[in-house]
């Protein structure tokens, strides 16, 4: 077994939302991944946390 990284991009209207959505992902293992920014009136950050993948999994995904 060998562990991938996953990205997901949290958004939210207000930035005590984006606040509550990130602290959850943290408390999950999840790490943050650059800076929080805003575009369009909405507040983002990107996280970053690992998934365990066999490596059949893995090769299967890299040549799809």
């Amino acid at each position: 077994m060998s562990q991938q990284n996953i990205f997901e991009l949290l958004a939210a209207p207000y930035p005590a939302e984006l606040s509550e959505a990130v602290n959850a992902k943290l408390a999950e293992g999840w790490q943050l991944f650059g800076h929080p920014f805003a575009n369009g009136g909405e507040f983002y950050q990107a996280v970053v946390g690992k998934v365990e993948t066999d490596e059949a999994t893995r090769k299967a995904a890299e040549e799809g």
